[in-house]
């Protein structure tokens, strides 16, 4: 077994130049490979990325595009919110007018039947007139329905009426 070895050894020192040039050539193989290979998978990430560079851009126009879209409804909506309130705020006002002349009216109303009260307390002539019934002619203009036209057996719808 020695010799086994010992025949190898000097086969492998006689030739050593020769097997340092192989390994030379397998090292600038192997490294030449693994170039090619490093490449070529650089490419294939290079172009992996620039396909989810494209893609995410595409999905950040949509979402830009989706968000500037909420933005104009969302001014849209606090336009139409302001123009509430300011209708809301006009109604109000006018409510509010509205109650303060039914208030003047009911007092009014009730000043007017006070005196009215008092009056046929105090003077049998005004209780009197007060208690005779109401011409009908008269009668359309106290109750609000129709009056009889100039001919007095139709009623005037409103449009024969004169300025009195």
């Amino acid at each position: 077994m020695t010799t086994l070895l010992a025949k190898g050894w000097a086969f492998v020192t006689s030739k050593a130049r020769l097997f340092l040039e192989y390994g030379l050539i397998i090292a600038v193989v192997a490294l030449g490979s693994w170039s090619v290979a490093t490449w070529w998978q650089n490419r294939a990430t290079v172009q992996g990325l620039t396909e989810n560079v494209t893609d995410l851009s595409g999905r950040l126009g949509g979402v830009s595009h989706d968000l500037q879209a909420a933005v104009n409804a969302n001014k849209d909506q606090d336009d139409a919110i302001a123009e509430l309130k300011r209708l809301r705020a006009i109604d109000s006002k006018a409510l509010n007018e509205l109650q303060g002349e039914l208030a003047k009216a009911d007092t009014k109303g009730e000043t007017v039947r006070r005196k009215l009260a008092e009056l046929e307390k105090s003077n049998a002539d005004a209780k009197a007139l007060l208690d005779t019934a109401v011409p009908p002619a008269l009668a359309c203009v106290l109750d609000g329905s129709p009056c009889a036209g100039p001919a007095g057996d139709q009623p005037d719808r409103g449009g024969n009426r004169q300025a009195r």
